[in-house]
């Protein structure tokens, strides 16, 4: 073979060549280079090669030139089935060398770029699976029913507790996780995939597992079975979460409520029977101090008289303060009761109730129709109405007539979700507007505080107690209070409450 390339030419194989959709290359053994080295030239090559490598033309080319001198690839017939990458166009190719004499070996190259990009997303998305393993603290299986072959990830290894090193030295299956499962929860992980095969449906389950270190651990596993097709065999596949942190976190938080809950109850305890057991000092003290004014009309100076007007307001001051406290302590502990309920009976029972403050302060009040049926506790929401009013009776000013108006609508969807609440439920709103004295925005949240005063009690009398009643009110209902204002002109209170309490 003198002349191989005259060979091909004078038979017409080029064009054979070109025709081919695989790279063909055909190498020549240079003997003009020393003899320890073995080197390669190539001296024919056909379209399809010189589009793969991105050349002009491969001939002349040395096989180490062709391959790209960053490939690790030695003597080629030494290697006869490789993949090579050719960077400049990105592409992969399989080249299969064959020895056609003792001078020359043809070269084919396969474009396996599909094969390989498909390889790198799966990398890629394998990659990303155990990243989210690690941070996420999950595991996954794939159980071949059929053969009873197990795949688990490397997130459930870990989960487990074995080291990369421990992997490959034991076989993943199903009685190997049931060993690391607590004995005590064994049957619920059993029971849950035995109905999931049986049934061929999902299953969720949550159960506590024991690492090798005998750690123990919560977890939660959702399997799903999928059925064999055709050479398909059936399936169980699902991850396993790592649910301890979590549920560490929701026994401290159940540890903080009852603590809370209890302290609560204690603290609700200790202000109604301290309110009961100071009633009756008080009253003694009061009822002495009236006999001792009337015995004593005439007979005391000046100053002496002065000092037991003082006692006597003082004690009746305590005396509210206590009823008052005694008042909130039963809304908060009320929360039963509930029922369907017009609104507008409850308020015309508050404004017969106020009948005389309105008259004596020529109060003007307006009223819309308020809804008809409400799930309430009657007796508190007549509280809550009633302290609203009677707050804007008491804070007027001389100059001016009161004006209070009460307003009502239901809430539409995106105003619910504005506020916060569900959109699936309904809510109306009532708004408890006046023209008093007012308040600045500043204070709107501090004025729902118990014994909170923004006002001096030489001014308007009172505990500072009936707003935060009024909340406590309707956080009862699972409602919502606010309060706006501005100093001189006057005060909004509105109350968003749940038409149904389920």
């Amino acid at each position: 073979m003198t002349d191989i390339k005259k060979i091909f030419h004078s038979f017409g194989i080029n064009d054979l060549l070109n025709a081919s959709t695989s790279g063909l290359v055909l190498f020549k053994k240079d003997r003009s280079q020393e003899k320890d080295v073995v080197r390669y030239i190539c001296t024919v090559d056909n379209e399809s090669a010189r589009r793969l490598t991105g050349q002009k033309s491969l001939t002349g080319l040395s096989w180490q030139q062709m391959v790209g001198e960053g490939a690790e690839v030695g003597d080629p017939l030494l290697c006869p089935d490789i993949e090579l990458h050719f960077k400049s166009l990105n592409v992969w190719c399989r080249a299969s060398n064959v020895a056609v004499d003792d001078s020359h070996f043809m070269c084919t190259l396969t474009d396996i770029t599909p094969r390989k990009k498909t390889e790198e997303r799966e990398s890629n998305v394998l990659s990303i699976l155990t990243d989210a393993e690690d941070s996420m603290r999950f595991g996954s299986w794939m159980w071949d029913l059929e053969s009873d072959t197990n795949e688990w990830s490397s997130g459930l290894y870990s989960l487990l507790g074995y080291s990369p090193e421990q992997v490959t030295e034991i076989r993943a299956s199903y009685d190997l996780y049931l060993s690391h499962v607590h004995t005590d929860d064994a049957e619920i992980l059993r029971h849950a995939v035995e109905d999931s095969i049986r049934n061929q449906r999902s299953f969720n389950a949550e159960y506590r597992i024991k690492t090798i270190s005998g750690q123990e651990k919560y977890v939660m596993s959702r399997g799903q079975f999928r059925v064999g097709e055709g050479a398909k065999p059936a399936m169980s596949i699902g991850s396993v979460f790592d649910l301890t942190s979590i549920r560490n976190i929701q026994n401290e938080l159940e540890k903080k409520v009852d603590e809370l809950n209890r302290s609560n109850f204690d603290l609700e305890q200790f202000a109604y029977v301290a309110s009961h057991d100071l009633q009756e000092p008080l009253r003694k003290i009061v009822s002495f101090g009236e006999r001792l004014e009337k015995r004593s009309q005439g007979a005391l100076d000046e100053e002496m008289g002065l000092y037991l007007d003082r006692i006597l307001n003082a004690t009746r001051r305590m005396q509210d303060m206590i009823n008052n406290l005694l008042e909130f302590s039963r809304v908060a502990r009320s929360k039963e009761g509930f029922v369907a309920t017009d609104l507008n009976t409850i308020i015309s029972g508050t404004l017969s109730d106020l009948e005389i403050a309105i008259q004596n302060k020529d109060a003007v009040i307006a009223i819309d129709a308020l809804p008809t049926r409400v799930e309430v506790i009657p007796t508190q929401m007549s509280q809550l109405f009633n302290n609203l009013l009677s707050n804007s009776l008491k804070f007027t000013q001389e100059e001016r007539k009161p004006e209070i108006t009460i307003k009502s609508d239901r809430l539409s969807k995106s105003d619910q979700l504005n506020y916060g609440l569900p959109a699936q439920g309904d809510y109306v709103r009532i708004t408890f507007s006046d023209n008093g004295i007012g308040f600045e925005n500043n204070d709107s949240s501090r004025i729902f505080t118990l014994f909170q005063r923004l006002r001096g009690r030489s001014e308007f009398e009172g505990a500072g107690i009936g707003l935060a009643v009024c909340k406590k009110v309707v956080e009862n209902h699972s409602g919502i209070i606010m309060a706006s204002g501005k100093s001189g002109q006057g005060a909004i209170f509105t109350i968003i409450l749940p038409l149904t309490q389920s």
